[in-house]
């Protein structure tokens, strides 16, 4: 066997180990790569070689990954855009993305649920008594904006909530 073959094998070993943990895009499997001094030519065979075998596709890493965020962290769509992009996930997939989400009124709902979820954390519940209207606007905004909602969503979720003093449907929240 010689260096090149050596290395070949090191490099699928590496690599085999990293997405085994959880999936990874292809860019975050190069960027381990190349951190372990792999040669340029080595980590495009092995990421070739992924690819043919299907442990790697940023297609399926990015629907997986974002549904994950919008279950599990409560993301907004411009935080999960932010998030496909730091993974490395191209624009054309990105945008196939978002496009297959779950639509505007579903953004809606998780943003309610996100908000509930805080305020019951503040220990307010849905209520804003005994504190400054603005104030609490403001922090709400803070927080849904941070989780990377859209201004419509987070106008929308403030008014109905906050403004108008509605209930936040229990039902959203297993």
């Amino acid at each position: 066997m010689d260096n090149l073959e050596k290395e070949g094998s090191y490099a699928k070993t590496i690599a085999l180990r990293y997405i085994s943990r959880s999936a990874k895009s292809v860019k975050e499997v190069e960027t381990r790569l190349k951190k372990k001094d792999i040669d340029e030519h080595i980590i495009g065979k092995t990421i070739d070689y992924l690819k043919s075998m299907g442990y790697l596709n940023d297609d399926i890493f990015a629907r997986d990954w974002a549904a994950s965020k919008i279950k599990n962290s409560l993301w907004g769509s411009n935080r999960i855009i932010y998030g496909l992009r730091q993974k490395g996930i191209s624009e054309q997939i990105i945008k196939q993305i978002i496009e297959n989400l779950e639509t505007e009124t579903t953004e809606l709902d998780t943003a309610k649920v996100t908000l509930k979820k805080w305020l019951t954390k503040q220990g307010r519940g849905v209520s804003i008594k005994g504190q400054d209207k603005l104030k609490q606007k403001q922090k709400a905004f803070r927080h849904l904006h941070t989780k990377g909602f859209s201004m419509h969503v987070i106008t929308t979720v403030i008014k109905k909530i906050l403004h108008d003093g509605l209930e936040i449907d229990t039902d959203y929240i297993e």
